[in-house]
């Protein structure tokens, strides 16, 4: 197998989104065959008023008359129920908690929309999700008779979060903080002073250990070893298999380390072993990808996986192309409708995998349903970011609800940390938040996911579709043990 590493000169501060290459990996444990334990929706909680039923009475039966005539009387009874309190739009006033009024409880929102390296949309997008979820919720009478709002909209520019951070501990005008950004440096101190956070979670050492950051995804193992990606591997017909990443990032380099290491583990289940590897390439592939290229044909490579921005893939898939090599690819950061439609049929047999149940999934799930729906009468377009987004606005509504009308920062944060299967109504994979702010190791997997999953789906013609039924969309594997085994499709909302 053909492996280069080149060495760095100068210091670059750029960190590339990869996270989506990890999945929902649980890492490694002592190998046996478990069935995937059932999964649960957690649909967000309805209030229910029961009204008392209905008194009911029996009229008397017709009086036959015989010889003596008798006459036949049915008693009518009554029965009273207790009426509970609909207690999401009961009104407390609260003293002292920071950013609640009499009429609003206020968000701030840290990202980045300025000198954004991927050229994506980030905060904007992310905005769009949290709104459209503030809206639907504040459209049905808000919570405790107050209203939603995003009070504060922060962009980052790349290297500042920690400055707008630290603007929002300072204001005390916000009672919870949203973040998705490229450089979370604010993260620790949105921790420490114990604001509730909830977060676009790519980041896994940022998230590691704070007890006060909620992710869409929780903390996670960045150099253990996955199922995923060797299984798409295996149903590609690969191989020899080829993983890339950029030298700049170390959560890059580590990530391509992580999915070679699995090939490695998996080889023989596979029937695939490792063609090539370089976890040094240039960010922006500024110079082209042309000897990679080559190197990867020369090795007989017929699968790549990468850690590498959706730019960077679409480089590499023309360079490919140019050269004539024929190979599938596994994209972690293009799951991004209009980038993969102006592709056309570049992409055509390649792979992506979002963390989320995928716009293409058709597993009934209402609170998928709902997103859709709303973002669709806001004229607003689906992206990634904006089902994080609402993802993240749904976490924040609940752990209020779940606190009840006499709420405060330190109570929200204990109810969300008290959830053993969150899911954001069937959004995602189930998270035990009493264990997973803890990231697991490769040796140790006591707070990791109950199942490693992916989302999987299969670009064609600049379209996307499930590798698994649309009623099923994700591909399962139970996480009790890390040996290789066909995985099940799970749906976890509907």
């Amino acid at each position: 197998m053909v492996r280069t590493r080149k060495c760095l000169s100068g210091a670059v501060l750029l960190l590339v989104t990869v996270a989506g290459a990890c999945g929902n990996s649980g890492g490694d444990t002592t190998p046996t065959t478990t069935a995937p334990p059932e999964t649960t929706t957690t649909a967000p909680p309805e209030t229910t008023t029961t009204a008392p039923p209905e008194t009911t009475t029996t009229a008397p039966p017709e009086t036959t008359t015989t010889a003596p005539p008798e006459t036949t009387t049915t008693t009518t009874t009554t029965t009273t129920t207790t009426t509970l309190p609909d207690l999401r739009h009961e009104f407390v006033a609260l003293d002292g908690v920071p950013g609640v009024t009499d009429t609003q409880i206020r968000f701030a929102v840290i990202g980045i929309r300025s000198n954004n390296p991927l050229g994506t949309c980030i905060l904007d997008c992310y905005l769009d999700g949290i709104r459209s979820y503030f809206e639907y919720r504040n459209a049905e009478g808000g919570l405790f008779g107050r209203e939603l709002v995003v009070h504060e909209e922060l962009d980052d520019e790349l290297l500042q979060n920690q400055v707008r951070a630290l603007e929002v501990i300072a204001g005390e005008d916000s009672f919870a903080a949203f973040s998705a950004t490229l450089v979370a440096s604010g993260w620790g101190d949105l921790d420490e002073a114990a604001i509730p956070t909830y977060v676009w979670n790519i980041h896994a050492a940022e998230s590691a250990n704070r007890f006060n950051i909620f992710g869409h995804i929780p903390a996670m193992c960045a150099d253990c070893t996955q199922r995923h990606v060797p299984y798409l591997a295996k149903i590609s017909g690969a191989t020899k298999v080829a993983s890339l990443g950029y030298g700049i990032s170390e959560n890059s380099k580590v990530c391509a380390q992580s999915v070679a290491d699995s090939i490695d583990r998996y080889s023989a289940d596979i029937g695939a072993e490792m063609g090539y590897f370089n976890d040094d390439m240039d960010y922006g592939l500024p110079n082209g990808i042309a000897p990679e290229v080559t190197a990867m044909m020369e090795a007989g490579v017929d699968f790549v996986s990468t850690c590498m921005d959706l730019n960077g893939m679409k480089t590499m898939a023309l360079e490919m192309k140019r050269q004539g090599m024929e190979a599938v690819l596994y994209h972690p950061n293009t799951y991004n409708h209009p980038f993969v439609a102006e592709a056309g049929d570049l992409f055509d047999g390649d792979y992506v995998a979002p963390q989320f149940e995928p716009f293409e999934a058709d597993s009934g799930n209402e609170s998928a349903a709902a997103f859709q729906a709303q973002m669709e009468a806001e004229g607003r377009e689906l992206s990634e970011l904006s089902m994080i987004g609402w993802i993240n606005a749904h976490t924040a509504f609940e752990a209020l609800l779940g606190v009840g009308p006499e709420f405060d920062r330190a109570s929200v944060v204990a109810e969300m940390n008290g959830r053993t299967a969150w899911d954001a109504g069937g959004l995602i994979v189930p998270i035990d938040w009493t264990r997973q702010h803890v990231p697991t190791t490769p040796d140790d997997q006591s707070n990791g996911y109950l199942l490693e999953c992916a989302a999987t789906l299969r670009m064609s013609g600049g379209a996307m579709e499930t590798v698994a039924d649309p009623a099923t969309p994700w591909i399962c594997w139970d996480n009790a043990d890390q040996a290789w085994s066909e995985p099940q499709q799970v749906s976890f909302g509907g």
